[in-house]
Formats: C-alpha cells, sequence, structure tokens
C-alpha cells in the first residue's frame, strides 16, 4: 500500500487513564486526592472511572496522599490539588526544559500553604505527598514528594519503581542500615523525611525530579502507599500488563480484598 494511503487509514493513538480511589475498610475518611486534566480532583469519598480520547500533546495526572488525622490530612491533599489545578496552564505550555522549574515553584507553593493552614488550624502536623507526571507527547516527565510512588511497566522490561520513597528507611536502605526486606518491614518505611508542608520556614522545598521516559509501550502507575502496602509489586505488574480501562478500579479492589488498611488510590496511564 502507498504510504499515503497507509497514513490515512492509520488509526490514530488514543491515552487511557483510569483512576481509583477509596478511603479503605478501616479509615472512615478519605485523606488521598488525584488530579487528572479535563477531570479534575476527588469530590466523592469513593470514586472510580476512566478518560479515553486522542493523544493531546500535553496532559498531567497525579496523586497525593495527605496526612495530619483524618481532618487535616484530607485538607493538606485537596490543598496540594488545587494549588496543581492553578499550575496546570503553565505545566501544559511550559517548555519542556523549564518543566522540573515550574514543578518546584508549584511545590513551594502547595507547601506555603498547607504550611499556613497548619497554623491557622493549629493542628500539629499536617502535609501530604505528591507524585506528579506530565507528558509532552509520549514523553512522560515525573516527579516526587515523599513516599507515594510512580511505576513504569512494558512488556520488554517488566515493572520498575521510577520514583524513590522519601522515608527513613529508605534512607537506612541506602547507607547499608538497612536490607531491602528489613526496610519494608520496619516502622522507618513510613516515616517521611520530605513532603508537602514540611517547609515551614519557606526555605525552598523542591521535588525530586526523574529522567523522562517515552510512555507510549507501556502503562504508567501513580499511587498511595495505601496501594503499593498492600498488593505486592508481582501482583501490580500482572494487572498493569493486561491493562485496561478498569485497572485502577481492579488494583484498588485487591487492595481492600487483602486488608484495605488505608486509604487507596491509583491512576494509570497508557497510550494505545
Amino acid at each position: 500500500m502507498p504510504a499515503i494511503f497507509e497514513k490515512l487509514f492509520k488509526k490514530k493513538q488514543t491515552i487511557v487513564i483510569s483512576y481509583a480511589s477509596s478511603a479503605g475498610r478501616v479509615r472512615d475518611a478519605n485523606e488521598d486526592n488525584f488530579y487528572v486534566d479535563s477531570i479534575g480532583t476527588r469530590t466523592e469519598r469513593e470514586v472510580g472511572g476512566y478518560k479515553e480520547a486522542e493523544v493531546p500533546e500535553r496532559c498531567i495526572i497525579a496523586v497525593c496522599d495527605g496526612m495530619g488525622g483524618e481532618k487535616f490530612g484530607a485538607e493538606a491533599s485537596e490543598i496540594a490539588v488545587k494549588t496543581l489545578e492553578e499550575f496546570a496552564d503553565r505545566l501544559n505550555t511550559t517548555e519542556p526544559d523549564k518543566l522540573a522549574d515550574v514543578a518546584d515553584e508549584y511545590v513551594g507553593e502547595a507547601n506555603n500553604r498547607i504550611v499556613r493552614m497548619t497554623k491557622e488550624r493549629k493542628a500539629d502536623v499536617s502535609g501530604s505527598t505528591l507524585v506528579l507526571l506530565c507528558t509532552v507527547g509520549t514523553c512522560a516527565y515525573t516527579f516526587s514528594v515523599g513516599d507515594s510512588r510512580i511505576y513504569y511497566y512494558n512488556k520488554s522490561e517488566g515493572l520498575r519503581q521510577v520514583s524513590q520513597d522519601q522515608t527513613l528507611a529508605a534512607k537506612k536502605l541506602k547507607a547499608g542500615i538497612y536490607t531491602e526486606t528489613e526496610a519494608k518491614l520496619s516502622a522507618d518505611a513510613h516515616k517521611l523525611t520530605s513532603f508537602l508542608g514540611a517547609d515551614k520556614n519557606s526555605i525552598g522545598l523542591k521535588a525530586l525530579r526523574y529522567e523522562p521516559f517515552d510512555i507510549s509501550e507501556g502503562t504508567a502507575l501513580l499511587c498511595s502507599d495505601g496501594l503499593t502496602d498492600m498488593v505486592e509489586e508481582p501482583e501490580i505488574a500482572e494487572f498493569l500488563r493486561k491493562n485496561g480501562k478498569d485497572t485502577a478500579s481492579l488494583l484498588k479492589d485487591e487492595a481492600l480484598e487483602n486488608g484495605g488498611l488505608d486509604n487507596i488510590t491509583c491512576i494509570t496511564f497508557s497510550i494505545k
């Protein structure tokens, strides 16, 4: 077939984004939140769905896990995603090589707003994690603060964790004090060394940034630790291998089936 006809009959690529969030089986409130371009943020305690559309030039998705008690944790993660909404236009129009600078501006502003809320509400502590994925065409730019995670799965390489956990256990693992098993089982696994709201003196909190990668051959997963504490990575890989419109809901259901001890939020992003 001549190239001109191949182009005419070539199927247009689409993005498939699935998302789900649950309070879990133990907690009354859902302190997690998320942001998906054109969908917005979590508005209900339990939510799930998907978005399918032609591949956009730019797209933003994020997951935030609040801390500080049911009331203040939910407020902190909501501040984080609402602030992200305000920065979405800039993130979607900034040149790729400047994305990290705008992400750091966003992180600083979200941090400062959470700090102000904490002081106004006289809370002992309040904050939120963040995992953020921005796409430019089929290239993914990723950022994180705290211990929520970004994974990427494709058939040739399997599952890999893109983000780094900012926890005391992760620091001790890197220093050779813990083995991987000890780090995972330690109480230090949930002691954060950085989060939105941690920079109380506005010194300049910054996100961890990672090497951009082509997302067109696999599936990205953004999730809170309510998923990764309940579902082992080989199981997560299997769900992403079968990836479909309900992948996030299936992952959430698996976490609930395994105990659902914490709030659970996950978003998958793939290009078909």
